[in-house]
């Protein structure tokens, strides 16, 4: 990865920005800025029943101040040096001459950062300088449907001889771009960027558009494997040139992958004597876990031995099932139903994605009680997917917790009460076995 600084904006914007930043100041210091995840005035009473409190208000962040991209001097420079011969130059020359209006607070962080694979740029990339202002990373459903949209109509306008099929074009602009490239590519991350409802890096905005149109998801294929085998036996774990040569955003996915085909590790669902021995292994690695959550990478690898598990596997099934189920059980809250206080929740503060949650301080609110964050995000995640099922035609950035409590509301409620006994075995396992023994030891 390669980040370079572009040339600053010129002091009478700087004024300007200082202008719009005081009044926007105090704007905002008249606004309601307290997170919904914070508010208990909105926590609703299991028992007894109590008034319904009134809704506060929920925050709306107002859209970014806005600004002409021919500000940038530098941006008047390229227009004067454009060619002819390339299409990022005729992209680049359709979009200045355009003038679209772009974040002011985004145009002062012209930040380029060239990078060769499918990852997404991290906050820990950028200076940290960077305005808090500027949102980087979280691309909601419609965030990424925006940017493809914006694609679309780019490629469609700025016409040129010879002309380009789609594809040759998209794989031109984002896959065949050089370092150098960067400013220009910043152009058309401000066009992408048309229409997003937070100001972000014209720069990570062409990186995410490039991870869209390119990186491979879902399952791996039969010629995918193959790749993977022979790339690791003649350049050893590299797995960052793997996730690019598959064209995958995710090394850590490519690494797993290897890991089994590689290794014989047993699949299929969790057994009750092997969810005993991950409590008993977990507790003996670390008496404190539901508190300090701390386990090395180590014992996990140890405990999937044992099991003749994937270590990545055995890991999941901890955070997602078996921590959440113990530590539910210490909050009185096993057995409630949290779909819908975390629609109802979602809804009440118009949160219609994940990208819209901040899942650890939503765990928490005393209506979430014993859930963890990644126990909450997992059975949003869930209920997306059966939405999705139900409701085929609706497109990724339709797929909203509005869709998703249309779902819950008609949708049949099955039993659960093999799945209640077994977790009540479990948990009875673990005051008998672990809890019991620590409070032994605690008293000798």
């Amino acid at each position: 990865m390669s980040m370079t600084m572009l040339p600053g904006i010129s002091s009478t914007i700087m004024k300007t920005v200082r202008t719009i930043s005081s009044t926007a100041l105090q704007i905002t210091s008249k606004m309601h800025t307290s997170s919904p995840c914070d508010s208990k005035t909105n926590t609703p009473e299991i028992k007894p029943m109590k008034k319904k409190p009134k809704k506060k208000p929920v925050k709306t962040q107002p859209p970014p101040a806005l600004c002409s991209i021919l500000v940038c001097g530098e941006h008047k420079t390229i227009q004067k040096e454009l060619g002819q011969d390339l299409l990022i130059d005729t992209l680049a020359s359709y979009i200045l001459t355009k003038n679209i209006q772009v974040p002011l607070i985004a145009l002062m962080s012209n930040i380029s950062v060239y990078r060769k694979n499918m990852n997404g740029i991290l906050r820990n990339d950028l200076p940290k300088t960077l305005d808090a202002e500027i949102k980087v990373g979280r691309f909601s459903a419609r965030d990424d449907q925006i940017i493809k949209e914006n694609w679309s109509v780019l490629q469609k306008q700025a016409k040129r001889e010879p002309y380009l099929e789609e594809n040759e074009a998209t794989t031109e602009i984002f896959l065949n771009t050089v370092k150098d490239q960067g400013p220009k590519n910043n152009i058309v991350g401000y066009f992408l960027s048309q229409g997003l409802p937070n100001a972000r890096l014209a720069t990570e905005v062409f990186q995410r558009a490039k991870i869209l149109l390119f990186a491979k998801k879902g399952d791996y294929s039969p010629e995918e494997d193959q790749v993977i085998i022979q790339f690791v036996e003649k350049e050893g774990n590299k797995w960052a040139a793997l996730a690019k040569r598959l064209e995958r955003s995710s090394t850590s996915s490519v690494k797993r992958r290897y890991e089994l085909l590689t290794t014989d590790y047993k699949g299929g669902q969790f057994t009750a004597g092997e969810d005993e021995i991950i409590l008993s292994e977990v507790f003996n690695a670390n008496k404190n876990i539901l508190m300090d959550k701390n386990i090395t990478t180590e014992d996990w690898k140890r405990i999937g031995n044992k099991l003749g598990r994937n270590q990545q596997y055995v890991q999941q099934h901890w955070v997602h099932c078996l921590e959440p189920r113990l530590t539910r059980h210490q909050s009185g809250t096993l057995h409630r139903d949290v779909r819908k206080v975390l629609i109802d929740h979602l809804l009440q503060h118009n949160m219609l994605f994940a990208q819209d949650v901040d899942w650890k301080e939503l765990a928490k609110l005393p209506k979430f009680a014993g859930a963890t964050s990644q126990y909450l995000q997992k059975k949003w995640d869930s209920m997306r997917t059966r939405t999705r099922e139900k409701y085929p035609e609706l497109s990724e950035d339709k797929l909203t917790t509005e869709e998703i409590h249309r779902w819950y509301n008609n949708s049949k409620r099955n039993s659960t009460q093999k799945k209640d006994e077994y977790y009540e075995d479990l948990i009875a396992f673990y005051l008998a076995n672990i809890k019991q023994e620590a409070g032994d030891k605690k008293h000798v």
